[in-house]
């Protein structure tokens, strides 16, 4: 039986392919391979490309950014953030500033920006965090004053020269390129003009020590930017006597800066030392509060410094985010709510901020003087303030 039916087998007739329908095969095959090797190595200069590309370091991008003229800078900026597809901010920025920035930057560029906001301080510690658990998410960073040297210290702040910085005054931003200042905050005089005749307005601390003012004005418990600025100018040992001397002239302490530019309108004392003047102009102006600033000469300012992270996961998007919250259009809005630009030609929209028509000397406290003061501060306000 096996053997008839290897027989039949054998005797089963070949077919054939057509000569002609070979030929094509056999064509075709060289065809596909030549096409896959053409496929594999174009997939090898792109994947080769994005290799040295993304080997190169944040900063290594923003120097050979800072080589291109203008406006290839700006093209090649554009069309790598647009590549990365997101920009993530976490800043102290308020809501209601990020509910403006976020439409007119997205509109500018084909970038969405994300942003996460929180104290300054808790921006710094969250960012710390992060990156001791090997994570790096934010491009770029706006961090609380003091704490900006922190995260420098700790490697995680890029030098960045943005052609921006240009616009700012050197007491804005610092030699090497670390940080530039997005808005700052200064510290005034401010007095009840219901309670408190023309005539007789504080101009100067030293004008508390009065006893004409016993128990009527009040300082805030945490007046970083007066003491600092008082411990810069005058030194420790007068700042000590003027604390102490304000202290048995009955100053009055209070927790907070808002609730004290709330009681300061409400007339619970004639006039305080370190408000904001911001808020003090917005009040006045929004709500009718009666309220004048007088400018203590120097007046103390903080910066709100905006970093770039040393290690931002989308270097492009991050360079073209901080060009943009340094640029007039941003720092416009930010005006536009009140706040102070550091900008050169971006003027306050409330008449009493504007310091150069004042006349106003401002004294900017910046990152290092925060570490290098805070000391004797902590000393200072424990013995006069917090024991109260």
């Amino acid at each position: 039986m096996i053997q008839r039916t290897q027989a039949s087998i054998r005797k089963q007739p070949v077919t054939k392919e057509p000569l002609f329908l070979l030929v094509e095969v056999k064509a075709m095959e060289r065809i596909t391979l030549r096409l896959c090797a053409s496929v594999l190595l174009v997939l090898g200069l792109v994947l080769s490309s994005f290799t040295n590309i993304s080997a190169k370091e944040p900063e290594e991008i923003w120097q050979e950014l800072g080589k291109l003229p203008g406006a290839e800078r700006q093209k090649r900026l554009v069309v790598g953030a647009k590549a990365e597809g997101t920009a993530v901010l976490y800043s102290n920025i308020s809501e209601d500033n990020i509910q403006k920035l976020r439409p007119d930057f997205e509109k500018r560029y084909p970038v969405k920006l994300d942003s996460y906001r929180a104290s300054g301080e808790r921006i710094a510690n969250r960012v710390l965090t992060e990156a001791r658990a090997g994570k790096f998410i934010p491009d770029v960073i706006g961090p609380s004053n003091e704490h900006v040297s922190a995260l420098i210290k700790a490697g995680l702040v890029g030098r960045y020269d943005s052609p921006e910085r240009a616009f700012y005054p050197d007491t804005h931003k610092d030699r090497q390129g670390y940080w530039n200042t997005w808005d700052h905050n200064v510290a005034v005089i401010a007095y009840n003009s219901r309670l408190v005749p023309p005539g007789d307005a504080p101009k100067k601390y030293e004008d508390f020590l009065d006893p004409k003012w016993k128990g009527s004005f009040a300082l805030d418990q945490d007046p970083d930017k007066s003491i600092m600025g008082w411990l810069k100018t005058w030194g420790p040992e007068k700042t000590h006597k003027y604390l102490q001397a304000i202290s048995k002239n009955e100053v009055v302490v209070r927790k907070g800066h808002t609730l004290l530019t709330q009681l300061l309108c409400a007339g619970e004392f004639k006039a305080g030392i370190d408000l904001y003047a911001y808020r003090l102009a917005d009040v006045k102006h929004t709500k009718g509060c009666p309220v004048e600033i007088s400018y203590p000469d120097p007046t103390p300012s903080t910066p709100s410094p905006m970093v770039i992270a040393k290690k931002a996961p989308r270097p492009y998007a991050a360079a073209l985010l901080l060009d943009y919250l340094l640029s007039e259009p941003a720092q416009k809005i930010l005006a536009s709510f009140g706040r102070l630009s550091g900008r050169r030609g971006v003027r306050p929209i409330y008449p009493e901020l504007d310091f150069e028509a004042r006349g106003v000397r401002l004294m900017l406290l910046t990152p290092d003087d925060a570490v290098q003061l805070d000391k004797q501060y902590q000393q200072l306000r424990e013995e006069f303030l917090l024991k109260r």
